[in-house]
Formats: C-alpha cells, structure tokens, sequence
C-alpha cells in the first residue's frame, strides 16, 4: 500500500499537469483596428469562456509600439520578447477587475505606425493556467520602404566608383 503523502503527490503533479493544458478556444481575444498607413490604432476585447477570472493579457509583436491604454484596474508593462519582438502585458491589480468568468472585457488598446498581422497572446487565470492564441496586431514589415531601397542604391553606387577609383 502507498503511504498518504505519495498518493497526495501524485494527485497534485496530475492536477498541475492536466491544468497547464489550457484550450485557446475558451479565451478569444477580439481585435478591431483602425487608421490608415503610418498610424494605426489597434483595440481588444477579451471573451473569457472560463470558470474563473482572467488576470493578465500581453500580446507579443514585432511591429512598433505607440501609445497603450489600459481598462480602469489594469497597468501595463512592456518588454523584449525575442530578437525583434515586443511584449505588452497588462496586469489587473485586484480581482474586481479582472476579466470575469464566462464574460467579457475591453479598454485595451496600442497604437502604432505598423500595419496589422497575425500575432501571438497569452492570458492567465486566477489558477495560473495558460491560454494562448492568435489575434490582430502590429506587425514589422518585410518589405523595404522607398527610402530604403534609395539609400541601398545610393550606397552601391559608392561602393562601386570606389572599387573603379582605387583599381583603375
């Protein structure tokens, strides 16, 4: 027979374990987004499908970052990501504010002169579970801008009466 403790151990690891498989699907979170090219406005509303309130919401992008506002009770706070990423997380500061079980909460918003794109989220429950998913947001592009491309041409232009110059 296995003694108490062990029985209790193994409950607790199973409980974590099968807590920290978390569906996105439960969690969405809405983007709408407004403004044209250069200054683009972006807002969330999270759906909190849950047993339980939503604590944190961050977003991680690799576009540029604004303005952010915050719902009444929640602050921000921002950081690196990854190479080229950045991360706002917006904290509720008591449980009044959290996003409700089974309910819905927006006022979280950034603004940015980056078009929109598909980017990551992550919230976490009053259990600490983890929900992921995809929204709209700031995304870097990968095209060249015109100033870009003339500055490259201008450059290799350089590069090259040098090399003829020094050669020739």
């Amino acid at each position: 027979m296995m003694p108490r403790c062990t029985i209790y151990g193994l409950s607790i690891v199973s409980v974590l374990l099968l807590s920290s498989v978390a569906r996105a699907d439960i969690v969405t979170v809405d983007a709408s987004m407004s403004g044209t090219a250069g200054a683009y406005s972006y807002a969330y509303e999270i759906d909190n499908q849950t047993s339980v309130g939503l604590l944190l919401f961050s977003l991680t992008f690799t576009g540029d970052l604004g303005t952010i506002e915050s719902p009444t009770g929640w602050v921000t706070a921002t950081g690196t990501g990854g190479p080229g990423e950045t991360l706002v997380e917006w904290i509720s500061t008591d449980v009044p504010f959290d996003v409700p079980a089974s309910g819905t909460l927006d006022g979280f918003a950034i603004t940015s002169d980056s078009a929109p794109g598909t980017v990551a989220f992550s919230t976490f429950d009053e259990n600490f579970t983890e929900f992921d998913g995809q929204t709209t947001g700031p995304v870097a592009s990968t095209v060249p801008e015109p100033n870009s491309l003339a500055l490259l041409g201008t450059a290799l232009v350089g590069i090259y009466i040098r090399r003829r110059w020094t050669l020739g």
